[in-house]
Formats: structure tokens, sequence, C-alpha cells
């Protein structure tokens, strides 16, 4: 250990100690998708949960019908259709990760700032 890391532990009670213990654990995925659901961005990953949800409903629609076609061309136009709808897929649960990622990063820096105002308050 570290005399930081010393500091640290002398300054937090029991009540702080517990507290850190508990984000250390981290959250499940289902937290975490349900916190991009609530705060300023909520309206956006709303939207972007509805539009993944439809794009995949018209990408599996397009994978039928290209199993089904008669003809090459349509075949091609059904697959290619097919292939951007879930393209559209991908970008858009990479919008939703990387948001709860930033969710994440910002706990930490939290957890960060809540240890630094403990080691400078003596009395806490």
């Amino acid at each position: 250990m570290t005399k930081f890391d010393d500091q640290l532990g002398a300054a937090l009670d029991a009540d702080d100690k517990a507290f850190l213990d508990n984000l250390e654990n981290g959250r499940g995925l289902f937290d975490q998708l349900g916190a991009t659901l609530q705060g300023p961005m909520r309206f956006w990953s709303y939207m972007v949960g509805i539009f993944t949800f439809g794009f995949f409903l018209l990408a599996v629609y397009c994978g039928w019908q290209a199993l089904q076609a008669e003809q090459i061309r349509e075949t091609i136009l059904w697959s290619v259709g097919f292939l951007v709808l879930f393209q559209a897929v991908a970008m858009l649960k990479m919008w939703l990760f990387d948001r709860m990622n930033l969710l994440s990063l910002l706990a930490e820096m939290k957890k960060i700032e809540f240890r630094v105002a403990q080691l400078g308050d003596p009395e806490a």
C-alpha cells in the first residue's frame, strides 16, 4: 500500500467504506441500460432503442424476403437491404454502449472526487 492509500483508509469511516465497496462491485448490464434511460439524454436513448428494434424487424423481413425471392436481382436487393439495416442496428447499438461507457466513466470520476474530498477533510 502507498501512503495515499493509508491516508485514504484512515479518512473514511465505516459508512463511506461501505458506499465505496458497493460502487466497487459495479452495476450489471440492465442497471447500466436503465441509467441511459434517465437524465438529459433520455429522449435520445429511447429513440435509439425504438429505431434499433424497428431496424432489426425490417432486417429480419428483408432477410426472409431474400430467402423467398425467385429472381437473382430480387435476392440481391433484399440482401443489400438486410445488410444495410443490420449495419444501422450495429451503429445504434454502438452509440448506446458508448453512452453506457460514458456514464460508467462519470461514475468512476465521481468516486475519485469523493475519495479526494474525503482525504482533504480530516473530520469526515
